[in-house]
């Protein structure tokens, strides 16, 4: 079943630091192994101040970093396969019930500016545990954890259960552009860059579910035909990177909200 949906996004990211989330995407890839190691606390500082940027009194969403992550948060997918280990912090991504696209979208850009900084993470949206995680946070009675991301420094080498888990889902195969966003070639410039890091967003066994169109100068976000349970948090991280190739390209704007099969759509300002 997949999570309840609705498109509320009314703020947009704070584009002063899209450069560097911009070149960041391409270096992020989920780690499930740490090497223990805290983080430095001028390192955690800066995230915490990142977090507090992207919420602001229109956003339902917001991200709670917690700096010493107990590791009974982390819990394996069946027994300990799966499981993320020795990850010293941990953010987690909350919202309404039907707000988990906005838990996506604000997650990655606070995803991309742990990487911009050095740490490694990990998209976390079933294999936490729910009930602990929302009492280290302080969820509000409207709330809930959508997923949460593991942050440290990965170690050098990984497990076989990691290494069975990045084949199984391929984790740097993408689709090709084509695919996910047909007529690409003939659009403006800018919404070619907002596609092409669109590409690059990670999604749940990257299977990407987000197919982008032009119409009338605004580019479209629908569902792919094949959706699954955390596909708007997916759709959400695609539009984070989505907006992010856009302001590298010079142009700002805002996500409305689509109607029927449409997702959202970014009208450039």
């Amino acid at each position: 079943m997949e999570r309840n949906m609705t498109m509320r996004l009314s703020t947009p990211l704070p584009l002063d630091l899209a450069t560097r989330w911009f070149d960041a995407i391409p270096h992020r890839i989920s780690s499930r192994r740490y090497d223990e190691t805290p983080l430095a606390s001028a390192t955690l500082d800066r995230l915490e101040k990142t977090c507090s940027r992207l919420f602001t009194p229109s956003t339902r969403a917001r991200a709670v970093l917690v700096r010493k992550a107990p590791p009974e948060v982390f819990t394996g997918l069946i027994g300990s396969y799966g499981r993320v280990e020795g990850a010293p912090s941990f953010a987690a991504l909350i919202a309404p019930d039907d707000g988990a696209l906005e838990a996506g979208y604000l997650g990655e850009a606070m995803v991309l500016d742990a990487t911009a900084a050095g740490v490694d993470s990990c998209w976390i949206a079933a294999s936490f545990d729910a009930e602990s995680t929302g009492a280290l946070v302080g969820l509000q009675d409207d709330e809930q954890v959508h997923a949460i991301t593991a942050l440290g420094h990965a170690t050098k080498t990984i497990g076989t259960g990691e290494w069975l888990m990045r084949a199984g889902v391929r984790a740097r195969h993408r689709l090709p552009l084509g695919t996910i966003a047909p007529g690409y070639a003939d659009w403006p410039e800018w919404a070619r860059e907002a596609a092409t890091a669109a590409r690059l967003a990670p999604s749940g066994a990257n299977k990407q579910p987000w197919r982008l169109q032009m119409e009338d100068d605004t580019l479209v976000v629908t569902k792919a035909a094949k959706t699954y349970w955390t596909a708007p948090l997916d759709l959400g991280i695609a539009m984070c990177h989505a907006e992010i190739g856009a302001a590298h390209a010079g142009v700002s704007g805002k996500w409305v909200a689509g109607t029927d099969a449409e997702i959202a759509r970014f009208v450039p300002a």
